[in-house]
């Protein structure tokens, strides 16, 4: 038997909140190319997006977290490779 789905009050304003950002994320879309810098629209339609992702919104998807890579170096290593240069 399949679960029923959520219809609480947290999950309606979820739905909600999705809602407006999808509207938010066409207006952005529409503005013409001359506008999207001063409107900044890209800035704000990639935040749109990430906002649906979290949500769980579908046809949403986090961005991958990049791999990170430290390199550890002796500090008088440091100091001679910076006086080389």
């Amino acid at each position: 038997m399949d679960r029923p789905p959520n219809t609480g009050p947290q999950e309606r304003q979820r739905q909600q909140e999705i809602r407006k950002l999808e509207a938010l994320l066409r207006e952005l879309d529409a503005v013409p190319a001359r506008r999207r810098e001063d409107e900044v629209a890209d800035v704000r339609a990639d935040m749109c997006r990430r906002r649906l992702a979290e949500l769980g919104a579908p046809g949403y998807a986090l961005p991958a977290k990049p791999e990170a890579t430290v390199e550890l170096v002796d500090i008088d290593e440091l100091i001679a490779e910076l006086g080389r240069k």
